[in-house]
């Protein structure tokens, strides 16, 4: 065969090969999906969702090659503000939402039981197992996102352990008397025993609410507070090791979900429940260089001892049980739940400081 002839061949062969390609990709029916959180891609929930759950879903449904995801990302408040994103989802202002059930206790009570259950356990994985086996198992749970029109996908968690940093140094539990904590609802709570004062804020806000004087400490973790470069404002990082919580949830419009076609849902379904998982290696990882950034930039580390620790769980007063029979007393399952929960934490021996159930 001669040059003019293998050049032509191969020019047929690359054709056929294009062609078909081509015509796969015309074949392909495109969805459209608007995906929202109020954060940016520094808050790690987001950078994970760019990073593993958007291509997840790609690489499942290019595997099959019958739909492909034209995704609209409404991130860092374009689309909605922090805290928005259930309503958003809700309306179907958005497709697909990273929701932060802590911020809607009085629509999503159910979610609340690893916010209600602190110093129990730091294990972050493990807590982001229980809820997806309570989602699984107790339909009340999912039945409350339902009833807003918001179908419920998963859990996952960016909350490796929530501690305090500080403007002024805290060396004791009693030091919180009187002092301003900003954070996201119930987790505000944890310092009541010691006589602190919560002011509902969000992550986006704790650094402008500490240099202003609004608050004088913010309860974060530590990734999030060496991302957000809260060192600046606040040197000193209180490591009391309130422990770890599920702090998201992946929901879609439940309309729009109706619409989508089954393969789309099972890749949707399988890249959160990796979500979930991703989103703890990722912080659990980032803690310990979190710290060292801390450090690096000025901040001082306060490591409390498991008798303050003791000391601020036995003050509080006994919100999990609280929070149970509220629950209970509105028909839903409250008490069930946080029993199933502290359950799961001491079939996997974790080191509870308070036995929430049981008092």
């Amino acid at each position: 065969m001669n040059i003019s002839m293998r050049t032509s061949v191969s020019a047929a062969a690359f054709a056929a090969v294009f062609s078909a390609a081509v015509g796969t990709a015309l074949a392909a029916e495109t969805i459209n999906l608007t995906a929202v959180s109020g954060y940016a891609p520094t808050a790690s929930w987001v950078k994970i969702f760019e990073e593993y759950f958007i291509p997840q879903v790609d690489k499942a449904l290019a595997e099959k090659g019958d739909y492909v995801i034209n995704w609209n990302k409404g991130f860092s408040g374009t689309v909605v503000k922090p805290r928005g994103e259930l309503d958003a989802v809700s309306s179907g202002v958005a497709d697909l939402a990273i929701v932060v059930p802590a911020f809607h206790v009085d629509k999503l009570p159910l979610h609340a039981v690893s916010f209600v259950t602190p110093f129990a356990t730091g294990d972050l994985h493990l807590v982001t197992r229980a809820m997806s086996k309570i989602a699984e198992e107790v339909p009340e749970f999912t039945q409350e996102w339902s009833d807003l029109g918001v179908h419920y996908i998963g859990p996952a968690g960016s909350v490796d352990n929530y501690e305090a940093v500080c403007k002024t140094n805290k060396p004791n539990p009693k030091d919180f008397d009187g002092v301003k904590i900003a954070g996201a609802g119930t987790n505000l709570l944890y310092f009541k025993g010691v006589g602190g004062v919560g002011v509902n804020s969000n992550l986006g806000d704790f650094y402008n609410a500490m240099q202003t004087g609004i608050a004088e400490c913010s309860s974060v973790w530590a990734e999030a507070a060496a991302g957000f470069k809260l060192y600046e404002v606040a040197p000193y990082f209180i490591k009391a090791d309130m422990g770890a919580v599920t702090s998201f949830a992946i929901a879609a419009n439940e309309t729009y979900w109706e619409t989508l076609p089954e393969p789309v849902k099972e890749a949707i379904e399988e890249a959160t429940a990796g979500y979930g998982t991703a989103l703890a290696d990722y912080v659990v990882a980032a803690a310990d260089a979190s710290l060292e950034t801390y450090k690096a930039n000025g901040g001082t580390i306060v490591q409390y001892t498991q008798e303050q620790r003791q000391e601020m769980a036995a003050g509080m007063p006994n919100i999990a049980k609280e929070w149970a029979e509220a629950a209970d007393k509105a028909g839903k399952p409250g008490s069930k739940i946080l029993t199933m929960y502290m359950d799961m934490l001491r079939a996997n021996d974790q080191e509870i400081a308070r036995e929430w159930d049981k008092e």
